[in-house]
């Protein structure tokens, strides 16, 4: 699934340079027609944990398919988009890639992936059978359709149950804890219980020492913080708050809202207050790492990393929904897609295995797998069955969809120029560098020039 590091600021470079040159590279060298003979083509992705689902889907698809084979490549998130850019200019790129919300549309302005809106219409491929949303983020404003959605993920809290038992605090305690940017509400209380500083003494007792602490309360994921998919996003828009005047396709960001500073000062606060890691420790050491390696007691992470969590050893983990804010519990609600590079040879066949990705037959295999959540209901429906038959309560994943408490992934053009204003902006916010009312007034004025003047 989505990988779960969204620190773009490195890649954006790399991405940008290669969408300026890709039309020149690729677009020439498309060839629709299919080969003869026996074909392999060539399939991307970045997550070690999917590969051996989707070989399943390969192994089945060479069935169904017997002149054609799919060669797996799979390459760390870290430098994924850095290949795929250096394959788009040295026309070497995959023939089919794993896609992402926040790098489709600068590669679609470019041309270097190929619409499908022909092949799909042809062959009655329909954008009704997954969940409602997911196909409309692949579709630009032109109309054309760039990608049919596999999987989705919501955000959710983790938490080291053992640490909950010491801390005297229930499972149901937070599960149903609240939150405001001004108090942090209950939710904060918890996370300075579960705090303990080097004397033992935890956030919520005279003495802790913010600059002295050995296990965190709460977990930070550094990366992604322009969307903050794992960190400010749903917390955010339990106030209400939207970044976006339209999603997807937004004109126009609101980074300025007082509601984001209010939310972005908390964090700041609970950096402070010792209850959570400080950026330069959390980037260096990782949420996942950190939370496994018993340094922090919850961690805010997404559905596609349920199976690392609850594989670890000495560790009991449950899962509960992000803290109700004024405005209820919210999730950030994404989806993967598989786009086809301009540049292969042979389109035919990429397109009859990006088709059978998305169809419940590949799907139903992802879903029995419960690495992911499909993005066909019956599929994902198999996902949860199996969970449950293994003893893993995922319902704080699927409770946002149920009461319709989810946003869109942001979606507007120019995401990877964005990210290099904004990532950069939030992190000095988390380090104390800028207030947050600040600087997220400075940088929504510059990320919505960047909008303007296109």
């Amino acid at each position: 699934m989505t990988p779960h590091k969204r620190t773009l600021t490195r890649l954006a470079t790399a991405i940008i340079l290669a969408a300026t040159i890709a039309g020149l590279a690729g677009c020439g060298s498309s060839d629709s027609a299919a080969s003869n003979g026996d074909v392999t083509i060539t399939y991307a992705n970045w997550d070690p944990n999917q590969a051996p689902v989707y070989q399943k889907c390969a192994d089945l698809f060479h069935q169904l398919n017997p002149t054609i084979t799919v060669k797996l490549q799979t390459t760390d998130w870290n430098d994924y988009w850095s290949e795929l850019a250096t394959g788009f200019i040295a026309d070497t790129a995959p023939d089919v890639f794993t896609d992402h919300l926040s790098e489709y549309p600068q590669l679609a302005n470019s041309d270097v992936i190929e619409p499908l809106n022909r092949l799909a219409a042809r062959d009655g491929v329909s954008a009704n059978r997954y969940f409602p949303g997911l196909a409309e983020l692949w579709q630009t404003p032109n109309g054309n359709r760039y990608g049919f959605p596999k999987d989705w993920d919501t955000i959710a809290i983790v938490s080291n149950q053992g640490m909950l038992e010491k801390a005297g605090i229930t499972k149901q305690q937070l599960d149903h804890a609240t939150w405001n940017p001004q108090t942090g509400g209950t939710f904060e209380q918890i996370a300075a219980r579960l705090s303990i500083d080097d004397k033992g003494r935890r956030g919520d007792q005279p003495g802790f020492d913010p600059s002295h602490v050995a296990v965190y309360g709460l977990g930070l994921d550094p990366g992604g913080l322009t969307y903050g998919q794992t960190t400010w996003s749903g917390f955010a828009a339990s106030t209400g708050f939207q970044l976006l005047n339209k999603n997807p396709w937004g004109t126009h960001y609101k980074y300025s809202d007082p509601r984001l500073a209010a939310t972005m000062a908390w964090w700041r606060h609970m950096i402070v207050k010792g209850y959570m890691p400080p950026l330069v420790q959390a980037s260096t050491l990782g949420q996942t790492a950190m939370f496994l390696g018993g340094k922090v007691a919850l961690a805010i992470d997404g559905d596609w990393q349920i199976s690392t969590y609850t594989a670890a050893k000495n560790i009991k983990v449950a899962f509960t929904p992000l803290p109700a804010g004024p405005k209820g519990s919210w999730s950030m609600f994404n989806g993967l897609a598989d786009s086809i590079w301009v540049g292969s040879k042979h389109q035919a066949q990429d397109w009859q295995w990006v088709k059978f990705l998305a169809s419940p037959q590949c799907q139903n295999i992802v879903g029995a797998s419960a690495v992911v959540f499909p993005a066909i209901p019956e599929a994902a429906n198999r996902s949860v069955a199996v969970h449950e038959k293994q003893g893993v309560d995922v319902s704080a994943f699927t409770s946002y969809v149920k009461a319709k408490h989810t946003m869109l992934y942001p979606i507007t053009l120019d995401a990877p120029q964005i990210n290099l204003l904004v990532q950069p902006t939030m992190e000095e916010i988390l380090l104390g560098e800028v207030s947050a009312q600040q600087g997220l007034k400075t940088v929504n004025r510059q990320v919505n020039d960047i909008l303007k003047y296109r």
